[in-house]
Parts: structure tokens; C-alpha cells; sequence
């Protein structure tokens, strides 16, 4: 019996040991596994701080690009210490492993610490160089202003030479807040903002007033000046008052239009006077345009007072005709105003003076031509009769020498006729 309990006792200790031996060495084995995959996760986590670092960098830097006109030399310091940073980036961005190796046997950092202590060297002069920004943004804000106007409406393409001055002081204003020169700088803006505003005003005069001078002058070569002197006195008064208002506003766009819609009024006003003044081309130009002006006046207050329209930037004709389909329009209804009835019949007066004027012009033009044939004849004998005393002159001379001549041998003075 004794021998059972001790063969059972050997058997259940021999199992014992069977099963601790079998639980021991996994165990061993899976702390050393925990242990390399830590090492792993933060040689990664590692790795993707300095991937982030860089990625947000990279963002700021592409933005800094476009700071050189602060400091040129700060920018392209700030560039090359980012350079020295991707220098380290570039070794271990594909090998995630590497950013917690060592970086040399010199360096006692890591890939990643020597890439984050480049970093900090980027960091100090990217925050200088927005320091910088701020300073000259807020002192230079009227410059700056300006500058972007003029670049709106395009003054570099109208007046290249003078944008291209204006730009080298605009640099040089940036210049002298680098150099910490704030004096000159405010100097500096006061004299570019006055002459940035000449050239507003030249782009502003050129694109609205240009136009109107071009048309004037034509009109001027081709003698309306003459034909219609009043009218034309009256457009270039109005684009003499153009050129005030725009040069005084060259940025109030509403207001402008305005001086150049009475400006073109104006000139088309112009046109069709000396259209009319013309049909009397060949009597005195200045006798008629009184008339038509006169008659044109008295069209204007009708229109006035049916339609409130100022239709004289039109010919007279269509003047009149515009005013007669306006009174058939309100005389639709059976009962007419009285008022409107007397305005008919004023129209009906001036439109019948219009007709006399173009009769009186014909009898006119008849009676110069037969005035232009009647001088045309009279000089043809005017010079026939010069020819007939160039031909009696000679012979009276000669008559006249002997008598001459006998006076004298006979002592006789020769009597000179009172003066």
C-alpha cells in the first residue's frame, strides 16, 4: 500500500515539473519580443514627429518665398538652413529605423535630434523674418496700399518707364526698415506716395479722357471748329471740366462717368450742329449757327416739357421725330390735353422753321453761285483790262519822252504835279 502512495506521489511530482518547464521559457521568450517591438513603436513614433516637423516646415517655407522684398539676405539665410535641415531629413525619410540612430561617430545625437536642433536654426530666423513682415506692414501700409492699386489697374502696361522707377523706390523703402533706417523710410513713402499718385491720375487720364481729346481734335481738323464755333467752344469747356474732375477723383468711378457722359453729350452735340452749319457750306458759316442753335432750343423745351429728355446729342431731325411719336403715344385717347395740343403745334412751328431754314439755304446757295460766276466773270475782265494798259502804257511813254526832252533844251523847268 505504501508503495502505490509513493508511485502516485512520484508520478504527480514528475507532472509538476513537466508543466512548470513548459510555462518558464515562452514566457522568457515573449518579454524579449515585447521589449524589441517597444523599441520599434518608438523608433516610429520617432520618425513621425520628424516627418510632421517637416512637412509643416516645408509649408512655411514655399510661404517665404515671397517675403525677399523685406530682406533679400534674411530670406536666403533662412533658406539655407533649411537646406542643411533636409540634408538630415533625406537620410532616414525612407528608412524609419534610422531616425533613432546614431547620427555620426562625432555627433553623440540621433538622425531625428540633429534634424530637430537644424530645425530650431530655421525657426530663429523664420521668426526674425516675420518680425521683420510685421514692422515694415505696418509702417509701409500706405505704400503698400498704393502699390497693389496701381497693379489693379494695370499702370505698369500703360506707363512702363514710370512704374519701373516707382517699383526700385518701393524696394528701397523695404530696404531701409531692414537696415532699421526708420526715418528715411517714412521720407522715402512721403515722396512715393505723391509721385504714385501722379501716375494714378496719368492712368486715370488716359483710359477716360484720352479718348474724348482724340475725338475733339478730329472734329476740329475736319473744320467744325469753324463751323460751329459755339458748340465747339462749349465741348472743349466741358473736357477742360473732365479733366478737373477726374484729376481731382481718379479713383471715384461713378464720378468720373458722369464728366465723361457730359463730355461725349457734348460732343455729339458738336457733330450734328456742324453736320447742319455744313448744309451752308458755301455762305459764312458763323450766320447760321446762332439760327440752329435757336431752333434747337425751342425743340429742347418741348422735350422738356412733354418727356423730360435731353435728345440734343441727336440730329434735329431725329429730334423732331422722336417728340412726334412721343405726342401719338399720349394722344391715343380721345381726350387730348390742352396742353399737350399747344406742344404739338409748337412742334409743328419749329419742324415747318426746320424746312424753311433748308429752303433758304438752297436760295442762298443759288444766289453765292451766281455771285461766284458773276466775280469769276468780273475777274476775267479785270484782267483783260490789265493787259490792255500793260500794252498802252509802253506807247504813252514814248509819246511823252520827246515833249520831255524839248522842254528841257528850251530851258524850261519841268512842272511836278501836287501831290
Amino acid at each position: 500500500m505504501k508503495l502505490v502512495k509513493a508511485t502516485v506521489c512520484a508520478v504527480a511530482l514528475a507532472t509538476l515539473l513537466s508543466a512548470c518547464q513548459s510555462t518558464t521559457e515562452p514566457r522568457q521568450i515573449a518579454s524579449e519580443t515585447n521589449k524589441a517591438s517597444q523599441e520599434s513603436q518608438n523608433t516610429l513614433k520617432v520618425y513621425e514627429a520628424s516627418k510632421s516637423s517637416y512637412e509643416s516646415w516645408l509649408v512655411k517655407m514655399e510661404e517665404s518665398k515671397s517675403l525677399r522684398l523685406y530682406d533679400k539676405d534674411l530670406v536666403e539665410d533662412l533658406f539655407d538652413a533649411w537646406s542643411e535641415a533636409v540634408d538630415v531629413y533625406e537620410d532616414f525619410a525612407s528608412n524609419p529605423g534610422k531616425a533613432t540612430e546614431s547620427y555620426s561617430v562625432f555627433s553623440s545625437g540621433t538622425y531625428a535630434e540633429v534634424f530637430d536642433k537644424r530645425l530650431l536654426a530655421v525657426s530663429s530666423l523664420y521668426d526674425k523674418l516675420q518680425s521683420l513682415k510685421s514692422e515694415a506692414d505696418s509702417l509701409l501700409a500706405p505704400a503698400i496700399a498704393e502699390m497693389a492699386y496701381l497693379d489693379s489697374i494695370e499702370a505698369e502696361q500703360h506707363f512702363a518707364s514710370r512704374y519701373k522707377r516707382l517699383a526700385s523706390d518701393y524696394r528701397a523703402l523695404f530696404e531701409d526698415v531692414a537696415d532699421n533706417d526708420i526715418d528715411d523710410a517714412q521720407v522715402g513713402q512721403a515722396e512715393f506716395l505723391a509721385d504714385a499718385k501722379k501716375l494714378e491720375v496719368a492712368v486715370a487720364l488716359k483710359l477716360n479722357i484720352e479718348p474724348l481729346k482724340s475725338d475733339i481734335a478730329l472734329l476740329r481738323k475736319e473744320g467744325f471748329k469753324t463751323a460751329a464755333p459755339i458748340s465747339f467752344t462749349k465741348a472743349n469747356a466741358s473736357l477742360e471740366q473732365a479733366v478737373v474732375t477726374v484729376t481731382a477723383n481718379p479713383r471715384d468711378k461713378a464720378v468720373i462717368a458722369s464728366a465723361v457722359g457730359d463730355v461725349t453729350f457734348e460732343i455729339e452735340h458738336l457733330k450734328h450742329i456742324g453736320q447742319e452749319v455744313k448744309r451752308f457750306r458755301n455762305v459764312d458759316d458763323g450766320k447760321f449757327e446762332p439760327l440752329i442753335l435757336e431752333l434747337e432750343n425751342q425743340l429742347h423745351a418741348i422735350a422738356q416739357a412733354m418727356q423730360h429728355d435731353d435728345l440734343r446729342d441727336q440730329p434735329m431731325q431725329q429730334q423732331a421725330l422722336a417728340m412726334e411719336e412721343k405726342a401719338q403715344s399720349l394722344t391715343g385717347s380721345t381726350d387730348v390735353d390742352p396742353q399737350l395740343a399747344a406742344l404739338m403745334a409748337k412742334l409743328d412751328a419749329v419742324q415747318a422753321d426746320l424746312m424753311v431754314s433748308q429752303q433758304e439755304k438752297e436760295t442762298l446757295s443759288a444766289q453765292v453761285s451766281t455771285l461766284e460766276a458773276q466775280n469769276s466773270q468780273n475777274e476775267g475782265l479785270i484782267d483783260d483790262l490789265k493787259m490792255v494798259i500793260d500794252t498802252i502804257k509802253p506807247q504813252t511813254m514814248e509819246k511823252a519822252q520827246p515833249a520831255t526832252n524839248m522842254m528841257e533844251s528850251s530851258g524850261m523847268k519841268k512842272v511836278e504835279p501836287e501831290a
